[in-house]
């Protein structure tokens, strides 16, 4: 069964990303090259956080390594947002707020549904309202980067 979980995993949460970002390697591959390894960081970062602090855990469950289930998506699925973010604030400057509580909000409803049918479980007071706040956290992240990195012309 744990095979079986950690494919679903790689396929929903890598590979499916991985091609859709074949889009941002044409388009934007500055904008992929620049956001994603900080859009890595910080979902390792707040995952590894989270499972030690058992505050969600992530199926299959892996006993002493909670987070090898989540690497997928680690830097996959999380990161990938985080480039496809920016590459629509670039396009959209004036509507900024707006398509980061978009994506926050997507996020949120995706880990949802995974929270519905048992992929995903809370613990230790953990619930959906501060899955908000921990994705508008790294959004955040990825767009005060994306600012530093235009503050300093790399972008």
């Amino acid at each position: 069964m744990q095979v079986y979980e950690m494919l679903v995993n790689i396929i929903f949460g890598f590979i499916i990303p991985w091609l859709a970002a074949i889009y941002l390697v044409r388009k934007s591959p500055k904008i992929l090259l620049l956001i994603f390894p900080v859009g890595a960081l910080v979902s390792m970062i707040i995952n590894s956080l989270g499972f030690q602090m058992k505050f969600w855990d992530f199926t299959p469950l892996i006993p002493d390594d909670q987070s090898v289930s989540a690497m997928p998506l680690d830097l996959g699925l999380y990161p990938l947002l985080a480039c496809f973010m920016i590459r629509i604030i670039f396009l959209h400057r004036k509507k900024t707020v707006l398509v980061l509580l978009l994506f926050v909000l997507f996020t949120t409803l995706l880990e949802y549904m995974g929270l519905l049918i048992g992929k995903v479980s809370y613990g230790n007071g953990w619930n959906i309202g501060y899955t908000i706040l921990s994705y508008l956290l790294a959004f955040s992240c990825a767009y005060l980067y994306f600012r530093l990195l235009e503050k300093f012309r790399v972008l």
